[in-house]
């Protein structure tokens, strides 16, 4: 795997959802570094990590990874700055949920 493709996909992710190193840092109970290191490719990332971040970022585990083409996205929007690893967890279930509507359409359309 390259890690630095992952952590270049990772940036991008943190950044169009206009999230700190700091907050994302904060969800996974990591120091700020480590995230910094992650996104320039000089850190190996856990599957747990990758879990977490897929389901923080409403993406596929296969497009952090692999860059893999996601067929349907999911955003969502903040109107504050002051979320906390608490409402990040909340997000993360419910983005989870999402991407498991998102493959349950999938099968449903293949089966058509």
């Amino acid at each position: 795997m390259d890690l630095i493709k992952i952590g270049e996909r990772i940036r991008k992710l943190r950044e169009e959802s206009k999230l700190t190193q700091a907050k994302i840092a904060e969800y996974l109970s990591f120091d700020q570094s480590m995230i910094a290191k992650m996104e320039k490719g000089e850190r190996n990332i856990s599957s747990d990590v990758i879990e977490k971040l897929s389901a923080l970022f409403c993406c596929t585990e296969d497009y952090i990874l692999f860059g893999e083409k996601q067929g349907q996205k999911c955003t969502v929007s903040f109107r504050t700055s002051n979320l906390t690893s608490e409402d990040f967890k909340s997000l993360a279930t419910i983005n989870k949920i999402v991407l498991n509507q998102f493959e349950m359409d999938k099968m449903l359309e293949n089966c058509e």
